[in-house]
């Protein structure tokens, strides 16, 4: 399938049971690629550190059309892909894979998702969405500590406080010319385990 709307996620983790300790994001506009080759270049990103075998991984897809006011056809892939939280040549190494494969990916898109760099109140309410969705926090419980825009790499900074200690970043616009990625991370108060899903009441 060849969605209309792609939105592709790669979060770095040091276990599967835990949120990741940074995430990128990517979203296009008519991806020319099937999703099966998609996650064939993500793959590409477990080898990034050079070993012998893989960085542990995990990729999951979904696909769907809707048809809500214009309609159309989306996929959202998300990778989940083992990494060291403090940083050296492993870190950068992945990093670098990322953006080579975004890169990748946006070169064979017809578009993006925005067409010019947000304002500071966008930029803040895509971190604030992102964070939501990959650390399940309440938005009206981040607080702004840091906003800065370089308007020449098209880029905002942005740092955010959370009541129980923990601090949250977002970089929107995170690779020059590509301003549908973002990246957000989380340090402080230890990175959470993993909500389980709520079992279902089986008197219902």
């Amino acid at each position: 399938m060849r969605a209309q709307e792609s939105r592709i996620s790669v979060a770095l983790v040091e276990d599967l049971g835990h949120y990741p300790h940074e995430v990128w994001d990517l979203g296009l506009d008519h991806l020319d690629m099937f999703t099966e080759d998609v996650i064939e270049e993500l793959d590409t990103i477990a080898w990034a550190e050079g070993n012998y075998y893989p960085n542990h991984s995990t990729i999951s897809a979904r696909t769907g059309k809707h048809s809500w006011g214009a309609s159309g056809s989306f996929s959202e892939i998300l990778m989940q892909v083992s990494s060291n939280a403090g940083g050296g040549v492993a870190a950068v190494a992945v990093t670098a894979a990322i953006k080579s494969v975004y890169e990748k990916l946006k070169s064979r898109a017809h578009g993006d998702s925005w067409r010019s760099t947000p304002s500071t109140d966008q930029a803040i309410d895509i971190a604030k969405s992102r964070l939501h969705q990959h650390y399940d926090v309440a938005v009206d419980n981040l607080t702004v500590i840091r906003s800065d825009v370089d308007a020449e790499s098209h880029r905002h900074d942005l740092e955010f406080s959370h009541e129980d200690g923990r601090k949250f970043g977002a970089t929107v616009g995170a690779i020059k010319g590509i301003p549908s990625c973002t990246r957000v991370w989380a340090e402080g108060a230890d990175l959470m385990p993993r909500r389980l899903p709520t079992p279902p009441d089986p008197g219902n």
